[in-house]
């Protein structure tokens, strides 16, 4: 085994540096997509990524929780692809690579391009890049595009050629438009952006150039239809994000993402510290490198910033009141964190990098990395067999096997006419459409009552729909008052047709344990249409 990994880090290396980041990610895609779909039989116990695919039905500026960003993404996907839990890891994956081939890019740009490979491969041992980007949702669409933003800004400020300088500038504009639509907290990184500005000679030139001007109308440009849309529905997804926060200090949330560059990257931090080394000190110096790894060279370290800046900045607006923390808001801000640990512990004051020892340490990472990526299928496994041992709700909730269920017994009961829509417990409510009927139209609620009135359907009154709880025993209390309001809102629309109730769980050798799970929809059947 030894010699194996010792062959395929050779053989790495003797790659050019595209073509091994092109096959390494395409190992890191393809492995953890399997590995999800090992260690999981759902999708996020919340709903969370259905909840994605329901708002990426109709393509609208805005939602009453976030910017849109990360709903197109999910809808254009499954245009193109089956409607399945592994696709759907897949894209989450896919969303992953994009990113780190933005890392790379940036580290040739930065001429630190001897760096990119070993960065990526740190960045994959990462949580935000591994376990934690399965659940494709607003912090992890930010992991594709923050490192774009930060390569076209960049490029704004260091290009010479006038054509270069155009087509970088309106890049600047249109992906940092992107990064706020696709979650509001990108504005901390285009804060870092600016800051760091003022701190470089090019950076206060570019502030008072006509570059910057070009990237601020295009930035406001391609916002603009947002800002309509926000306009037009009572600024509802910004009220959300100020709902988040009660103007107290949550003192635990600090100290949550105070230590979030250690509980997310701390397993590649440490694995840089130890392998780029000499091995004769390795361990007797590891203290100082460990610190060595997070040194600024001067107040003028524009790499430094740009690697704290994010996580500086959020732990201040946190501090003063302003937004109460939650952890995975750290989840992209890490994208710099590799390129600063290894220039502090590769190169010198003249960032002149040592190239063959730097590939023997490459070497290295590269053979505990495929180490890694060797067992993730195994370790999927492991973590399916315990998750089915101990009855994990996620992994028995029988969703596919819910919307099939209720979608049969609706062609039982009217055989002419299908269901068109579907409401309730949003996004749980999407499992119909996306494990039933593509066709059906997810609503949040009932059709005629905030929110599903942001994007209302036309002429739902007469369209035949159902109204879909959560299942119990998941959480008695949430399906108790889903059952109330549903039959409620039922009785003040005259209706009297039967709800469906049925009793699921799942079976086959993946499923030893008997968990039943009840769910009940009810009907909404249009007045004069015949139900035979």
């Amino acid at each position: 085994m030894p010699k194996l990994l010792a062959r395929w880090a050779f053989y790495f290396n003797r790659l050019d540096q595209t073509r091994a980041i092109t096959l390494l990610l395409v190992l890191h895609v393809c492995l953890w997509t399997l590995t999800q779909a090992l260690a999981t039989a759902n999708l996020d116990r919340y709903g969370d990524m259905l909840e994605n695919y329901a708002w990426g039905q109709v393509l609208e500026w805005g939602s009453f929780k976030h910017p849109p960003l990360f709903a197109w993404v999910t809808g254009l996907w499954f245009r193109l692809t089956p409607l399945s839990d592994i696709s759907y890891h897949c894209m989450a994956y896919l969303n992953v690579a994009v990113g780190l081939i933005g890392v790379g890019l940036l580290a040739r740009a930065m001429r630190l391009s001897a760096l990119a490979l070993p960065a990526i491969v740190l960045l994959c041992c990462a949580f935000p890049y591994s376990t934690l980007a399965a659940k494709f949702n607003a912090n992890a669409v930010l992991l594709s595009i923050w490192p774009w933003v930060t390569l076209a800004w960049w490029q704004s400020l260091h290009q010479v050629n006038r054509n270069a300088v155009v087509m970088w500038s309106i890049s600047f504009g249109v992906l940092a438009a992107l990064a706020m639509l696709g979650k509001y907290y990108s504005g901390v990184l285009l804060l870092s952006l600016f800051i760091v500005s003022w701190s470089l000679p090019a950076g206060r030139a570019w502030l008072f150039s006509w570059r910057s001007w070009l990237t601020l109308g295009i930035f406001l440009l391609c916002l603009l239809p947002h800002l309509l849309w926000l306009q037009a529905h009572d600024f509802i997804s910004l009220r959300y994000v100020a709902e988040q926060g009660e103007g107290a200090v949550a003192w635990s949330q600090i100290g949550r993402f105070f230590l979030a560059p250690l509980l997310y990257w701390g397993l590649p931090w440490l694995l840089c510290c130890v392998i780029f080394s000499e091995s004769a000190s390795r361990w007797n110096t590891l203290g100082s490198r460990l610190l060595l790894s997070w040194k600024p060279r001067s107040w003028h370290d524009s790499l430094f910033w740009l690697a704290m800046l994010p996580w500086l900045i959020t732990l201040l607006f946190g501090i003063a009141g302003m937004v109460e923390l939650s952890l995975p808001w750290a989840i992209p801000i890490g994208f710099a964190y590799p390129l600063l640990w290894l220039r502090n512990l590769c190169g010198d004051e003249h960032d002149v990098l040592p190239a063959e020892k730097l590939a023997i340490h490459t070497a290295s990472l590269l053979r505990v990395f495929l180490i890694i990526l060797m067992f993730l299928p195994l370790l999927g496994a492991v973590q399916g067999w315990r998750e089915a041992q101990r009855g994990s709700d996620n992994y028995y909730l029988p969703r596919r096997e819910a919307a099939q269920e209720i979608l049969q017994i609706w062609q039982s009961r009217y055989p002419n006419t299908p269901a068109q829509w579907v409401g309730g417990a949003w996004g749980e409510n999407a499992l119909m459409a996306f494990y039933g009927d593509v066709r059906l139209r997810i609503l949040p609620g009932v059709p005629d009552q905030f929110p599903a009135t942001l994007s209302p359907l036309a002429d739902w009154q007469n369209r035949p729909g159902i109204l879909l709880c959560p299942p119990a025993p998941l959480d008695p209390a949430a399906q108790t008052t889903c059952d109330g309001e549903m039959q409620n809102w039922l009785a003040q629309q005259g209706q009297t047709e039967p709800p469906i109730s049925i009793l699921l769980e799942r079976t086959g050798w993946r499923f030893p344990l008997h968990r039943a799970y009840a769910y009940h929809a009810y009907i909404y059947w249009p007045k004069g249409l015949a139900t035979h």
